[in-house]
């Protein structure tokens, strides 16, 4: 009897252990979102949620590269992402910075400086998802930022489902190289987008793959690595307007290189457009285009050419 009364005291403490645990947990006050006024952007993609949440009137400073939306053009200018003007960003009071997680050293005098500082990653499409939904919850958005992910993830499996059984042509992205005016002179120092997350993502939602099959995420490439791949179709991301550039002189030059079958098939693409090398919300519009550019005949709502 000595035994069982031990045993029934033993399992009757535990379980009130237990149920206090469980009520202290429940009873824990949630953390409110702060209601920042004066917040700094250190990149295009982040300064476009931030628009597009809503939040443009609250940010002060952006980064050199932050154009879009047009709003984002009259703020401070504090630097670039990998060279921010901490003194600019200092005299400027912000409430909260917002970075990336690559830059360490950044964070930390920021939080040295008594600043909030909110990091986001922003190397793949759930990494673009999260950042939305971290910066919604974090500026007391949080339910636009579920709405806008919702919408976008929307948008990406309906072109994901129209791009089933395209063949999975080999597409070759283009990320950079050499520019000249020389429309007998192919494309020299390229670099393409390799083993990364971001852009071999969308070739697989768009119904294509990679021509490049290494593990570098952006390798530089020569001519026999190029006719090795032998992509079956080009796409060169280069912002003809701000390098002042006709695209039709860039796709000249790539004819010069008549081996490889995108040549051959007149399946090269110029996309000049900035967004298409910036990890944010507008990633939807690239996602788009490399889809249509796999797929001729792809038909999609009459409100996603509107995306964002």
């Amino acid at each position: 009897m000595k035994l069982k009364t031990k045993l029934s005291v033993f399992l009757l403490t535990a379980l009130f252990c237990l149920v206090s645990v469980v009520q202290s947990a429940n009873s824990t006050p949630k953390t409110q979102p702060k209601s920042y006024s004066r917040i700094i952007s250190l990149a295009p993609s982040t300064t476009e949620i931030l628009f597009s949440l809503g939040l443009g009137d609250k940010v002060i400073g952006v980064s050199e590269f932050c154009d879009y939306p047009v709003g984002a053009r009259t703020k401070l200018k504090i630097g670039g992402l990998l060279n921010p003007n901490y003194e600019a960003i200092v005299a400027a009071k912000p409430d909260l910075v917002i970075t990336f997680d690559d830059m360490a050293e950044a964070e930390s005098k920021f939080k040295t400086l008594g600043i909030d500082t909110l990091v986001v990653k922003h190397d793949r499409l759930d990494d673009i998802f999260d950042s939305i939904v971290l910066i919604g919850q974090h500026c007391d958005k949080a339910e636009d930022a579920e709405v806008m992910v919702g919408k976008l993830k929307t948008k990406m499996q309906t072109i994901k489902n129209q791009c089933v059984n395209q063949g999975r042509p080999k597409v070759l992205i283009v990320v950079g190289h050499s520019l000249s005016q020389d429309t007998d002179k192919a494309p020299e120092n390229i670099y393409i987008a390799g083993k990364d997350d971001f852009y071999s993502t969308m070739l697989e939602l768009a119904g294509g793959q990679n021509a490049y099959t290494g593990s570098i995420a952006f390798p530089a490439i020569g001519y026999e690595s190029l006719i090795s791949m032998n992509p079956q179709i080009i796409i060169d991301i280069v912002s003809v307007e701000q390098n002042r550039l006709d695209a039709e002189i860039v796709i000249k030059q790539w004819k010069n290189l008549d081996r490889i079958d995108a040549v051959k098939n007149d399946r090269i693409h110029i996309f000049g457009e900035n967004y298409m090398a910036i990890p944010g919300p507008r990633f939807i519009l690239t996602l788009e285009k490399i889809a249509r550019v796999i797929n001729p005949r792809l038909k999609l709502e009459d409100d996603e050419s509107k995306s964002y």
